[in-house]
């Protein structure tokens, strides 16, 4: 059966196998129903410090996985643990069926592309990309070499050393020597962090590009909500060493299931009720109507995202959750303006408008306005109060 390396030679003059795939249209991708990684209730410590805390996670073959979450969650500790760098204190880690928990890495098929590129300083590109072919005695390393060069696309460079290269082409070198090898399963810890932005955008789109065409399994670490969102089939985000939530990127970031997803991934503003009805709630807002489903009593949290609140000067007629605001303040970003609304009781918002241009401008700050907090748009949270979140620095 031919490898990943031979598929993708022979495909890389198929126009449709080489163009880019946006993130909708790898959400639709057909995966496969094999699981390739299986971590079984993980646990691990550091002295006192409790790392991971019982993760359970199937990841599908062919996808591209990503771990989200702030520092110190615990995501580089689980890849690391499936890498074969450290190892748990309890618990499975199954690479298609086979429990390598106890295994080094050098008898895991996975390779490793690190944050900081790990590039041996006295060998050449090529060396560095056939380095692990000959500590393990392959045939046909040059053969290989060069197809894993072509594969990213530094073929030219193959003479140079990894000081005469430039942070994207050492990225490059580094993905080529961990492909080289033909894993089962590509684990990239943050290797996109470093790069400027430009850069790390561009890159973004040729990991993704090369993924679908080998049809191997990523998993990708990072802090960086954008890169998960874009990149991802599917994506846990993490949180004190334990996943908040797991699913496709439209259905994390439409409908978070707690407060921390609500406001790590993306921003959103969150806003706490007491259900005094089968949809209202009374909050501090005012009477708000959502069409989520609640509890017969008791106190929830809301979530509603920036872009999905609406302004207006004379308001919505006979709409519900209609709230009067004074733009405080105007942040330009180019694409869009974000407005941050000053409400009654001394309470804020946060909403964002789509920029139309120098001739359109909408809200000066001091303006008064109305909110308007469509019901459909309001989410319900479960999970851990809004005084218990830690997101500070994240």
């Amino acid at each position: 059966v031919p490898g990943p390396l031979n598929k993708l030679t022979r495909n890389r003059h198929n126009p449709k196998m080489t163009s880019a795939m946006n993130a909708t249209e790898r959400r639709k991708r057909q995966l496969e129903d094999t699981i390739d990684v299986h971590f079984q209730d993980i646990r691990k410590s550091f002295g006192d410090f409790d790392v991971l805390k019982g993760i359970n996670l199937e990841i599908r073959r062919g996808e591209f996985f990503s771990l989200l979450g702030p520092s110190g969650c615990g995501k580089t500790t689980l890849l690391r643990i499936l890498a074969g760098f450290e190892f748990a204190d309890s618990g499975g880690v199954f690479l298609r069926g086979q429990d390598v928990a106890k295994l080094p890495p050098n008898q895991r098929s996975v390779n490793t592309v690190f944050q900081n590129y790990a590039l041996f300083p006295h060998m050449t590109v090529a060396e560095n990309v056939g380095f692990g072919l000959k500590m393990r005695k392959q045939t046909e390393i040059k053969s290989k070499v060069d197809t894993a060069l072509e594969m990213v696309e530094i073929t030219q460079f193959a003479t140079r050393k990894p000081n005469q290269l430039s942070g994207g082409q050492r990225q490059r070198v580094a993905l080529a020597r961990a492909l080289v090898n033909e894993p089962q399963v590509v684990l990239l810890d943050e290797p996109l962090s470093a790069l400027d932005r430009k850069l790390r955008q561009s890159l973004q789109v040729e990991l993704m590009r090369l993924q679908s065409r080998l049809g191997l399994t990523f998993i990708f670490v990072t802090h960086d909500q954008e890169e998960a969102l874009t990149m991802s089939d599917r994506l846990a985000v993490m949180n004190k060493g334990q996943i908040e939530q797991l699913g496709v990127a439209e259905e994390m970031y439409e409908r978070p299931a707690t407060p921390f997803v609500a406001k790590f991934l993306g921003s959103s503003n969150l806003i706490t009720g007491t259900v005094i009805g089968p949809n209202k709630l009374s909050t501090p807002f005012g009477e708000l109507e959502v069409q989520d489903p609640l509890p017969k009593s008791g106190e929830v949290q809301v979530s509603l995202r920036p872009e999905k609140v609406q302004l207006s000067r004379t308001g919505f007629g006979a709409m519900p959750n209609q709230v009067v605001a004074t733009i405080t303040d105007e942040i330009y970003s180019g694409a869009e303006n974000e407005y941050r609304l000053h409400c009654a009781g001394d309470l804020e918002l946060s909403a964002e408008v789509m920029n139309s241009g120098l001739e359109h401008h909408d809200f000066e700050p001091g303006e008064r306005v109305i909110a308007y907090l469509p019901p459909e748009r309001l989410v319900v949270l479960g999970g851990a109060k809004l005084s218990d979140l830690d997101l500070e620095g994240h």
